[in-house]
């Protein structure tokens, strides 16, 4: 099951920053402007990019679903098959901040919880009264029943595409209301970020017919770090958490992405296992560090105003540190054998694990440096 103590710990961490004077300021000194600016960028140039992309695959993905069930055809699920793992992609670019409304919403939990509960399945799809009412109901399944994985266990097999002839019409009805379910959340952490009036309208009726317009304008509060109303009660806590966030994505990936099948701990915690797309999924959790570290989405070098940026100033070594561990770490996951679903075992899974934990490592170092700067 996806580890849900990630979830509880990142909750944590915002409700901490709350329970803090939110009327306490910095100083404005030089440290203060550049975080701040730092603080601006991640949410301008990397959150909002990537939930936006997020969101637009999505609804890509859902239409892709709503045509098969209308003519089903192996070329519509190859195409179906194709839109999931760019939507997959973006998800997983997203991980190093699943703070804020993947957190507070429970969004991570719901739309990324693996291993897939086969048996709540099956029983799902042989009951009339609950497929007959699935499209109300799917957003209040087991989490192991929606979602990615929901999707990918309905149009992949053994890393293939399913031939458009073995997916039942149950099934088919079944994976399209979990890909509007996917859709209204994608939506969400676009609009609670970006704040609702920034999105398409398109999405805005897709959370309003839901009733399901964020409560928090995230991005906001990241820029107004140490100002009355922002969970954040400074500015240096506001880059710190894009930090913290880095460091708790590459200690799930780790120690239990990669860490919990390799060790024999649980050999069946394997992530997007039809597909294979799990060293994909992997690789991409690293991206989504290096973005918000480096402050773009898809940046493989410190923009001006970032936290890598500021770093580099207060301890230059801490940062080359992390440069060097994020290339490393990349490679050493790229290494691995695939499909991961049948190499777990391999040499080479255990020097990702470490390669992983010297990111990890790295990170913190760099971390203190800024508070302690």
């Amino acid at each position: 099951m996806h580890n849900l103590m990630k979830s509880a710990a990142l909750t944590a961490i915002v409700l901490a920053a709350a329970a803090c004077d939110k009327n306490g300021t910095e100083s404005t000194n030089e440290k203060e402007l550049k975080l701040r600016k730092a603080n601006e960028e991640f949410v301008d140039a990397t959150v909002i990019p990537t939930y936006k992309a997020l969101a637009d695959k999505c609804l890509d993905l859902q239409s892709a679903l709503e045509e098969l069930g209308n003519a089903a055809t192996d070329e519509g699920v190859q195409s179906a098959c194709s839109l999931w793992k760019d939507a997959r992609r973006n998800w997983e670019w997203s991980e190093a901040f699943l703070f804020g409304a993947a957190s507070k919403y429970s969004i991570d939990p719901h739309i990324d919880t693996w291993p897939l509960d086969r048996v709540a399945l099956e029983n799902l799809l042989g009951s009339e009264k609950m497929m007959a009412d699935i499209d109300n109901v799917v957003s209040n399944l087991n989490n192991g029943l929606v979602g990615f994985h929901g999707i990918e266990y309905i149009i992949f097999r053994d890393g293939k595409q399913r031939p458009a002839a073995d997916i039942s019409p149950v099934e088919m009805k079944y994976v399209i209301a979990v890909a509007r379910d996917l859709t209204l959340n994608a939506c969400r952490l676009e609009a609670a970020w970006a704040g609702t009036a920034n999105v398409t309208a398109e999405k805005r009726a897709i959370l309003e017919e839901a009733e399901a317009e964020p409560e928090d304008d995230f991005g906001e509060q990241m820029k107004l770090c140490g100002q009355a109303g922002s969970v954040w009660k400074s500015v240096t806590a506001g880059s710190e958490q894009i930090i913290e966030g880095c460091k708790d994505i590459i200690d799930e990936v780790g120690n239990s992405k990669i860490g919990k099948p390799y060790t024999g701990e649980d050999v069946n915690y394997i992530e997007s296992p039809h597909s294979w797309n799990s060293i994909t999924d992997f690789y991409d959790n690293v991206v989504s560090i290096r973005s918000a570290y480096f402050g773009k989405l898809g940046a493989t070098s410190a923009q001006p105003n970032s936290v890598s940026a500021y770093i580099s100033a207060a301890d230059k070594s801490a940062d080359d540190n992390v440069a060097a561990a994020l290339e490393n770490c990349l490679k050493a996951i790229d290494a691995m054998p695939r499909p991961f679903v049948q190499n777990y075992k391999d040499a080479k899974v255990g020097e990702a694990i470490e390669a992983c934990d010297a990111l990890n490592t790295a990170l913190e170092a760099a971390r203190q440096a800024l508070i302690n700067d």
